[in-house]
Order: structure tokens, then C-alpha cells, then sequence
């Protein structure tokens, strides 16, 4: 289990500073309402009681790995949800956040495997170049496949669950999809529908601020031309 730590006023002062806006919600001096803090406990929920403290709870999309990734099929998107449900049943002045991705396509989020696992959307990931199969599976500096399964669409294992042991450990086979390698894909933004599942179902969906325990994201990652400096 970690966290940290940081206050409100300090990331809305940044925010001003980027070029942002503020939260909508009323200001105020109440000190236990002006924190936030970003927990994570990977063997479980978090203690929901002690995040109902706060005034923002962020939980990352790590939060309770080892229920949802043996799940099957895993569905750490919706086990977010709970969590921030179990907060407010506590706390409803606590505005609680959750994890999105706008560069890697998570298949252990229900909503990003659907799209992955359907042929209609192959356009929204980004492709292995000249990929033909397993037979070239070798090829390339990340792997296709894992065991029998196999994915055309570009992914790696960095932070992704695996059997035995990994990033998350399956107590048997993981479950990302039928027939879906588990990994971190990759969104294709240069096609234009995707913009519109991003941002009416990823982010204003069910799962997302259309749910009345979620008040906003921690969102993750962006792209770069050249090696980051360690």
C-alpha cells in the first residue's frame, strides 16, 4: 500500500499556470477538504474509511490488482468504480478520482478490450509493422505473442500482469480477452473516431463521470520524439 500526498491549492496554482481551469466545486477553508492524495493497494480495495478523510481520493488504476487481475476476463475499470462507491457510502463530500489512459490502451479496462477485441476498431491501435502472424512472432523487439495467443496490434509487458508471476500475478492463465495477449497497447490517434469514445464513453461513460462517485481523472501519459533523459 503507498500514497502521497500534495494540497489543493498547490495543484489548482499549477493549473492556473499551465493554462487551466479550477475545480468547479465550492472553495473552502475546511482543511480536511482541502487535500488530495493519490492511493494505490495492489492486494485489495483501499481502506475506504480512511481515504473518506480526504477531499480528493485519486486511485490508480493499480488499486486492487490482485482481485481484478484474476477476474475473468480482468476488469479493473469497474472495480474502480467500486471503490470510489465504497468512499462516498462513507464520505460524499470526498470527491474521488480515478485512473485513464489517453496513450495506452489497457485491456483490463472492460470498455478498452471491447474496442480491441472487435474488428470494427482495429483502426483506433496502433499496428506491429508487417506483421503476418505467429510466424514472424520473433521479429520484432517486443513480443506478439504470449503462449498460443497472438496480437497484431503493437504491445508490450511493461507493468502487465502475467502467470505465474508479474506485474500483477495470475494464479493461472490471464485473462485480457479471448485470445488477447495481456499487454499495454496503444491508441492510434491519427484515426478521428476514436476521439469520441475517448471522450463520451471513456471519460463521460458509466464508468467515468456519467457515475455519480466519480468526480475526476488522474490522466496518464503523452508522447515524446526523442529517448527521456534518465
Amino acid at each position: 500500500m503507498h500514497f502521497s500526498l500534495v494540497l489543493v491549492s498547490i495543484s489548482a496554482a499549477h493549473a492556473f499556470a499551465a493554462g487551466g481551469t479550477a475545480p468547479k466545486w465550492t472553495p473552502t477553508y475546511d482543511m480536511q477538504m482541502s487535500t488530495i492524495f493519490m492511493p494505490c493497494n495492489d492486494s485489495g480495495y483501499f481502506n475506504a474509511s480512511y481515504a473518506a478523510e480526504w477531499g480528493v481520493a485519486d486511485f490508480d488504476w493499480s488499486n486492487a490488482k490482485q482481485l481484478w487481475a484474476n477476474t475473468k476476463p480482468m476488469d479493473c475499470e469497474e472495480r474502480l468504480v467500486e471503490q470510489a462507491s465504497m468512499v462516498n457510502k462513507i464520505n460524499n463530500r470526498t470527491k474521488v478520482f480515478v485512473y485513464r489512459n489517453f496513450v495506452k490502451a489497457l485491456p483490463w479496462y472492460t470498455s478498452v478490450r471491447e474496442k480491441i477485441t472487435d474488428p470494427a476498431y482495429s483502426g483506433w491501435f496502433l499496428k506491429f509493422k508487417d506483421y503476418h502472424g505467429p510466424e514472424n512472432k520473433t521479429s520484432y523487439s517486443v513480443p506478439p505473442c504470449t503462449g498460443d495467443k497472438c496480437s497484431g496490434f503493437y504491445h508490450d509487458q511493461d507493468q502487465t500482469p502475467e502467470h505465474p508471476h508479474g506485474d500483477g500475478s495470475c494464479v493461472d492463465d490471464c485473462d485480457c480477452g479471448e485470445g488477447l495477449p495481456c499487454g499495454e497497447y496503444l491508441w492510434d490517434h491519427r484515426n478521428d473516431t476514436l476521439i469520441d469514445f475517448l471522450i463520451n464513453e471513456f471519460v463521460l461513460g458509466p464508468t467515468g463521470l456519467g457515475h455519480p462517485g466519480i468526480s475526476g481523472f488522474y490522466f496518464d501519459d503523452g508522447w515524446v520524439t526523442t529517448p527521456e533523459k534518465p
